[in-house]
C-alpha cells in the first residue's frame, strides 16, 4: 500500500502563509530601523547654526524643532565625519549652549542646556488692588457692583447688638434668627434676594 501525500486543509495553509509572512515583515522592519539609526558621513562647513542644522535635517532625514530667536547670532563649527544622526547633531550643537531633546517620532526638539531639567523661576509677583475700594458712601454708585456700607455710627445709632440685627435692616437682605435644626446654626445664616443663601462666619 503506498503512503498518499498529507493534504493540508485551508486552515493550515492560511495559518503557515500567515507565519511566513508575519517574519519577513519582522526581518525587513528591523532592517528598517537599523537603516535608521545607521551612521553617515557628513560635511557641513562652520556656519550660522540655523543653516547647519537645516542642511543637517535635510542630509540626515530628522526633523529639528527649535524657534529661529533660539539660534540667532549663534555659529555652529561644522561637522565632518560619521555620525548617527543624534550624535551629528549634538557635534553641530557643540559650544551653542543649546541641546537637542529626542522626541521618539525621529525628531529633535533643541532647547537650552542651562535649563535643561531646572525648575523655572518665576519673579516676583506684586498685586495691588481692592476689588471694593474705599468704603467711602461717595464711591458707591461708582462701583461696578451692588454694596452697602454700615459705618459704627449707624451701628449705635439703631442699637445693634449682632451683625444679624444689622443685615435685616439691608434692603434685600434676610439674616433669619438660627433654629437650632441645621447644620450651619454655628454660623450666621444670610441670604439675599437673587441669590442662594450664603453663610458667614
Amino acid at each position: 500500500m503506498s503512503a498518499r501525500p498529507t493534504q493540508l486543509s485551508p486552515l493550515v495553509r492560511t495559518l503557515r502563509h500567515v507565519i511566513f509572512g508575519a517574519s519577513l515583515s519582522v526581518g525587513s522592519l528591523s532592517m528598517v530601523q537599523a537603516a535608521e539609526v545607521a551612521p553617515k558621513v557628513y560635511h557641513i562647513a562652520p556656519s550660522e547654526l540655523e543653516a547647519a542644522l537645516n542642511q543637517f535635517g535635510r542630509e540626515s532625514g530628522v526633523l529639528i524643532s527649535y524657534g529661529s530667536q533660539m539660534t540667532s547670532g549663534l555659529k555652529s563649527r561644522g561637522l565632518e565625519g560619521q555620525y548617527t544622526p543624534e550624535q551629528g547633531l549634538n557635534a553641530l550643537l557643540e559650544g551653542t549652549g543649546l541641546q537637542a531633546m529626542a522626541d521618539g517620532n525621529n525628531g529633535f526638539t533643541l532647547q537650552s542646556a542651562n535649563t535643561a531639567g531646572a525648575p523655572i523661576e518665576l519673579g516676583v509677583s506684586t498685586v495691588v488692588g481692592d476689588w471694593l475700594g474705599a468704603a467711602q458712601q461717595t464711591n458707591v454708585f461708582e462701583h461696578p457692583g451692588a454694596r452697602d456700607v454700615i459705618r459704627r455710627e449707624e451701628f449705635e445709632r439703631v442699637g445693634a447688638t449682632s451683625a444679624r440685627e444689622v443685615l435685616n435692616r439691608i434692603p434685600g437682605v434676610n439674616a433669619p434668627d438660627n433654629n437650632g435644626t441645621g447644620s450651619h446654626d454655628m454660623a450666621l445664616n444670610f441670604g439675599i434676594r437673587g441669590l442662594n443663601p450664603r453663610l458667614a462666619s
